[in-house]
């Protein structure tokens, strides 16, 4: 039987077998994803500060939205992968991951490179000061979001590790829950109908949480360092639980169908066809950019403009990283593109990417700022980056591949069977 349009070439049995499990739940295109979302955040900064720099704002207009555009594929990503071994487990009626191997791997995975590279930026070319006990334990505990004028001090990307870190601590938690919700003699079919509206009770949460924040608490920047600041509650993980829980429903539809089930003949048609997956992704992502295209860097989005440009990156995501979740994983192009050997390489060292590149943006700006160097942006970009990948590859190779090491030996054989492997790139890559 065949349907209409774009699905009319496609058979039942062709989309059933189109989207059948990965084999050993194996998703190598994520390194990629990790990659281009890595890359989409170097050039956000680097034509955010150069135009600050130079009043120059031709290029920034075109590259405003890519900050948004990175940080919400690393979330969806965490979401995905950190989420699957949990809802298999639930589908399989397996026990869930324990706690301190699930904890302690993923402090292993964030904090060693992240110390690193904020001892360098406060103790080592003091681009930054921790002036007391309260703000060194503050940056190096990562909870900076949750004290108040604090959210991007330290590095200035870390505020995303924190919503990471937050989003460890509760994931054990939202998972619990929503398996408990179930009675004890679920199907599951019932299973998978309490994920959906655990899924869209989280979602709907961040949604209310966002429209109180734009429209309903009309608060000033606070300074202080005073904790839990609710001025900032939309740094805090409830801002951005949307994004992550698009990224738990990628995860809840791969469990899914490794139980034998079948997602939607529209996500079929889209891991069939990963072009018209992008093509929409790229859809939302004009559309956010033409919510605001400001001629001034300091030109403020509405309220509306922002809450539009927020909803649109979880979907930019969500049809970024789908051909990288259903479908055959050796087939099309754009798989292969993402499987290329330079973008595999990249997305390993990405967490080294996202941490080292906004030092040498901001070392950078100093020498040009004193005129040491007058360079063109591209010339800024050129060099930004290959220090940025120098010492990536050595933070990877250096700190981060023997932590995770480390914590195999601590924690040897924790992980479940069947459950999805979380490859090595942390914090706002998983």
């Amino acid at each position: 039987m065949t349907t209409t349009t774009l699905e009319s070439e496609i058979t039942e049995s062709e989309i059933t077998e189109t989207v059948a499990p990965v084999p050993h739940n194996r998703f190598p295109c994520f390194d990629g994803l990790r990659a281009i979302a890595a890359l989409a955040v170097v050039v956000y900064h680097v034509t955010t500060i150069y135009s600050i720099e130079t009043l120059h704002y031709d290029t920034w207009q075109w590259t405003q939205r890519l900050g948004n555009f990175g940080v919400s594929t690393f979330f969806l990503i965490s979401g995905f992968l950190l989420y699957r071994p949990y809802v298999a487990a639930h589908f399989s009626g397996r026990p869930t991951p324990r706690l301190i191997p699930f904890w302690g791997r993923r402090a292993l995975r964030i904090y060693p490179a992240y110390w690193v590279a904020l001892t360098v930026v406060v103790y080592g070319i003091a681009l930054t000061k921790i002036e007391n006990f309260e703000l060194f334990y503050s940056y190096y505990g990562l909870v900076q979001n949750y004290r108040a004028g604090l959210t991007l001090n330290g590095l200035g990307v870390e505020w995303t590790l924190v919503i990471e870190i937050s989003f460890y601590l509760a994931l054990p938690g939202i998972a619990w829950l929503l398996r408990a919700m179930n009675k004890p003699d679920a199907t599951l079919r019932a299973k998978l109908n309490v994920q959906l509206a655990g899924l869209a009770g989280l979602y709907l949460l961040a949604m209310v949480v966002r429209v109180w924040r734009l429209w309903g608490l009309n608060a000033k920047a606070v300074r202080g360092g005073g904790w839990f600041p609710i001025e900032q509650i939309g740094q805090w993980l409830v801002g951005y639980l949307d994004w992550f829980a698009l990224g738990m429903l990628l995860a809840v539809g791969s469990a899914w169908i490794a139980s034998g089930g079948r997602i939607p003949m529209l996500g079929r048609a889209l891991a069939r066809y990963p072009w018209v997956s992008w093509l929409l992704s790229l859809t939302c992502f004009w559309v956010a950019l033409q919510l605001n295209t400001p001629e001034s860097i300091y030109t403020k989005v509405t309220r509306t403009q922002d809450f539009g440009i927020a909803f649109l990156y979880g979907l930019v995501a969500f049809f970024l990283i789908f051909p990288a979740v259903f479908g055959d994983q050796d087939h099309g192009r754009i798989r292969g593109f993402l499987r290329t050997r330079v973008l595999t390489m990249l997305g390993l060292i990405s967490y080294g990417i996202y941490l080292w590149h906004i030092i040498w943006v901001q070392q950078f700006k100093i020498w040009f700022h004193n005129g040491t160097f007058g360079v063109n942006i591209w010339e800024w970009f050129a060099v930004v980056l290959a220090l940025t990948l120098a010492t990536a590859t050595a933070s990877y190779f250096l700190v981060e591949r023997p932590a995770i090491r480390l914590s195999h030996r601590w924690w040897p054989g924790s992980a479940k069977p069947g459950a999805a492997p979380v490859a090595a790139s942390p914090g706002p890559t998983a």
